[in-house]
């Protein structure tokens, strides 16, 4: 789902870990509740189709946050009133391209809203788990 080795930080490492591990358990429990219900694989898509989405949210906000780092270690710094309209359309843009893939998976794909929530989910789960795990790591 994510790519652990790419990251720099150990704790997003141990997320991303964690999020392809929840991912794989809601996926999981789709399987069985397509079986339970002799469904037509509806809530596998709509997991797979939530997981899909966060990735896709993730990367975008990974590569944006990448490119403020670089920026400031290089010294660059855009006028204020240009650098917060382009972040504001880039924000906009973002979560307008996230809502057309969400439309088109519901929609036309059929993946059931639900489901697609739960495979969503698997990154903030990962998140808390890694939350809950921090406090009792030793130093």
């Amino acid at each position: 789902m994510f790519s652990a080795r790419s990251e720099t930080d150990p704790q997003l490492r141990r997320i991303a870990r964690n999020a392809r591990w929840t991912f794989l358990c809601a996926l999981a429990a789709a399987a069985a509740a397509d079986i339970a219900t002799a469904d037509d694989a509806g809530a596998v898509l709509g997991v797979a189709a939530g997981g899909l989405l966060v990735m896709v949210s993730y990367r975008a906000i990974r590569a944006g946050i990448d490119a403020i780092v670089a920026a400031g270690a290089a010294g660059e710094a855009p006028s204020p009133a240009v650098s917060r309209a382009w972040g504001l359309v880039k924000f906009i843009t973002r979560f307008a391209i996230l809502g057309a893939i969400a439309y088109v998976m519901m929609v036309r794909l059929r993946a059931q809203p639900v489901w697609m929530l739960l495979g969503a989910s698997s990154l903030v789960a990962a998140a808390a788990l890694e939350a809950v795990r921090a406090p009792r790591a030793r130093p």
